[in-house]
């Protein structure tokens, strides 16, 4: 039984309505160890004959068989099989990948080996026996016609295939480099079956076995020049090929696939660097480019948040009661020891409102938190201490206006209501997610006296003087329908009266007989109703010197926090407490409700009016569209600009093709390419994102990206270079191996 047999091959080629007759009734039976020079005319058929020996050509008549295996009924993974088992090619024009070094090339056809050291000391091996070790980090542009022809000798006996084509070897070549080229092809395959197609019989005559004429696409002579030695392959090895890994896995079996694609795409990403560079900087585009969009687009998701009845504070349970009377301080002090709460608050409004700077053009909204919290100490200047103090937790992009005041002078006007109150700024601690609420952080004095400001600071305060004792008995002055003024700078306890009312109260005292003491009443008109509250102020200090020349009334921030706490009562219903975690806080809140309480969670939430939820919904699915048209736009634009690259490497898969390198070795490798190209642009981006977002300039230019944004973001971009490299590949496989080698496009 012949080792390669072709019975009656016949090729033909059709092309715009043109039939071509290839080769015609070949009959060839060949054999291990023969070196058969093929010769004929340009245009004789002999390379034809050469690309179906090869599997790079199908044949539509006849029979190909190899060791006794008919081949007609192959397909394209079967063939490319075949080219990895048994085939191994010298060409004219070398056909080496010039921008893989000569060690490199040869390596490509041991991927059969899986040791990564194994593979390379063969490949050293190899190149010194053809004459190349001095050349093996040399690029394969680098080198001359003869160096690139010995290169792909050494890459031909790295397959170990027990076949040889040569087409034409050394038609680049000058007369003395044949000659060696000649010899060491002869000398390197002994033990195989080496076909050389050639124009010149001279050069090959001294070592050929066998001489084949073809004339206008037939055989025209089959001359045996020399027997060649008889090899035969012992049944022993015949067995160890059958069932040795290695052997399987030059099958281009699944084994190995993902291992040597991973290998292959590597090698192509490091030997080409410039358009390595090209595909980095083409995805750090995309990746932008990505990136921006989602940040405009991010917003949208806040659409289909939860709606929050109140602030969200780990722990913070809320807490009213069911007849509607307010949370007196004994009854939440009771609920708090009972229950385990860590904390409460009986005056929590100002945990739900948020407020602004009078004096910063921002929108940045500012909210007061309870107390200094550990884990935001102050990073400028220090913590606050007294009652209109306070540390700035603000976004980055802030220190654009504030970083360019001393902190210790930092005073500013910060509104509550319709009225602005001074604080003093001690310290800041920036912060670069500008998805954040910014905060004031403030002493617990600090605190209280915000909540009856917040409560108070609008209502219409009216109060009257009363005296009493003596023989005049009990006189009344009213002074009434005035705002009530705080001055920080009053001592403790301490009212001052506006200069009508004090000259009022010097008659006032006049007309009394040596009164024993004087009653402050305030009286507040609020919201709830034209009731009046009314404050005994009995043990304050009276000052009538200085008043406000407005006509207010001005009191210390201690006395307005009693009057506060007096009329808040039946101002303010609501109070927080405080525990450990919401987990706890839920299962507290459960026998709080049993007390005859209402409490729920502070992320509580509420449904919207149906019209809000619709238009939320519409503006949600409409940025989502635009985010996807958009992701589809970046990658049309990636998919053209890397199309550019195919033309660089279609040559080059070719070669792996011609070279049995399994076609999903090959995708794999360009998948391999494609994310290592993308792993500078994540880190680029990384970098710029970074930088952007640590400048008090840009900061505010981008919503700071959530996880979940840059896991989008990751996914898109992924998904957008699969989808590219899944269309390099689609134009790279639409060519046969053989129109792919010669330039050409057609399948």
């Amino acid at each position: 039984m012949a080792f390669l047999q072709l019975r009656g091959i016949g090729k033909i080629y059709v092309s715009e309505g043109n039939v071509t007759v290839g080769i015609r009734g070949v009959d060839l039976s060949f054999e291990r160890g023969e070196f058969v020079a093929i010769t004929g005319r340009s245009g004789s058929g002999k390379s034809t004959l050469l690309n179906v020996i090869s599997g790079m050509d199908t044949y539509e008549e006849g029979e190909l068989l190899i060791e006794g295996n008919p081949t007609s009924h192959y397909r394209q993974p079967d063939w490319e099989k075949y080219r990895e088992k048994y085939i191994s090619f010298v060409f004219q024009d070398y056909n080496i990948i010039d921008s893989y070094t000569v060690l490199e090339n040869v390596e490509l056809a041991l991927m059969h080996i899986p040791d990564r050291r194994e593979r390379r000391r063969r490949a050293v091996e190899l190149l010194e026996r053809v004459g190349m070790k001095a050349h093996l980090k040399h690029k394969g542009s680098k080198l001359s016609g003869g160096q690139k022809q010995r290169t792909v000798i050494a890459r031909a006996l790295a397959k170990d295939s027990p076949i040889i084509l040569a087409d034409e070897p050394t038609g680049n070549l000058d007369a003395e480099t044949s000659r060696e080229i000649i010899s060491l092809l002869r000398e390197v395959s002994r033990d195989k079956l080496l076909i050389v197609v050639t124009h010149n019989f001279e050069q090959v005559e001294e070592y050929a076995t066998r001489h084949v004429r073809v004339y206008d696409g037939a055989i025209e002579s089959d001359q045996i020049i020399a027997a060649p030695t008889p090899i035969d392959t012992p049944a022993a090895e015949k067995a160890e090929i059958a069932e040795n890994p290695a052997s399987r896995k030059r099958s281009g079996g699944r084994t190995d696939g993902v291992g040597n694609g991973v290998l292959l795409g590597a090698t192509m990403f490091r030997a080409t660097p410039k358009l390595s560079v090209f595909l980095c900087f083409l995805l750090l585009i995309g990746t932008v480019a990505v990136s921006l969009v989602t940040s405009l687009t991010g917003s949208a998701w806040d659409l289909l948040k939860p709606s929050y009845m109140f602030r969200h504070i780990d722990g913070r349970a809320v807490v009213v009661t069911r007849t509607g009377e307010p949370v007196r301080n004994a009854d939440l002090s009771a609920l708090a020891g009972k229950f385990g709460a860590t904390g409460a608050v009986r005056y929590d409004y100002l945990y739900d409102q948020s407020y602004s700077f009078w004096d910063w053009d921002s929108n940045v909204e500012f909210t007061y938190v309870f107390s200094e919290n550990g884990d935001r100490a102050p990073k400028i200047g220090r913590a606050p201490a007294g009652t209109f103090e306070a540390h700035l937790y603000l976004p980055i992009s802030a220190a654009a206006y504030f970083g360019k005041k001393s902190i210790e002078s930092n005073v500013f006007e910060a509104r509550i209501g319709m009225t602005s109150l001074s604080l003093t700024v001690t310290g800041i601690t920036y912060f670069i997610d500008n998805t954040k609420n910014a905060e004031i952080l403030l002493t617990d004095e600090g605190f209280r006296f915000l909540s009856a400001y917040a409560l108070l600071a609008n209502q219409a305060l009216g109060f009257r003087l009363e005296a009493t004792g003596g023989v005049g008995g009990s006189y009344t002055l009213s002074w009434s329908d005035e705002y009530i003024r705080v001055d920080p700078s009053l001592p403790a306890n301490t009212v001052v009266l506006p200069t009508a009312a004090a000259a009022g109260l010097e008659s006032f005292r006049g007309s009394a007989a040596d009164p024993e003491d004087v009653e402050i009443l305030l009286s507040a008109v609020g919201y709830k109703s034209s009731v009046p509250w009314n404050c005994d102020l009995n043990g304050a200090i009276l000052a009538s010197d200085g008043g406000d020349p407005g006509g207010r009334l001005s009191v210390s921030p201690d006395l307005f926090v009693t009057v506060c706490d007096t009329v808040e009562d039946d101002l303010y219903r609501q109070a927080s407490l405080f525990f450990d975690s919401d987990r706890e806080a839920k299962s507290a809140i459960k026998g709080i409700n049993a007390d005859g309480y209402l409490a729920v969670k502070s992320d509580a939430t509420y449904s919207p009016d149906a019209l809000d939820m619709i238009l939320n919904s519409f503006f949600f699915i409409l940025s989502l569209l635009l985010w996807f048209f958009a992701l589809l736009f970046f990658a049309f634009f990636v998919s053209l600009c890397c199309g550019r690259s195919i033309d660089a490497f279609r040559g080059d898969a070719s070669i792996m093709r011609s070279m049995g390198i399994p076609v999903r070795v090959i995708r794999i490798g360009m998948y391999v390419r494609m994310l290592l190209s993308l792993i500078p642009a994540f880190l680029l981006a990384a970098v710029a994102v970074f930088f952007i977002f640590r400048t008090p300039e840009l900061n505010g230019l981008f919503r700071f990206p959530e996880p979940w944004q840059i896991v989008l973001i990751a996914v898109g971009m992924l998904s957008l270079t699969l989808r590219s490299t899944r269309r390099q590949i689609k134009r790279l496989f639409k060519a046969s191996v053989k129109s792919a080698l010669k330039g050409g496009d057609a399948a």
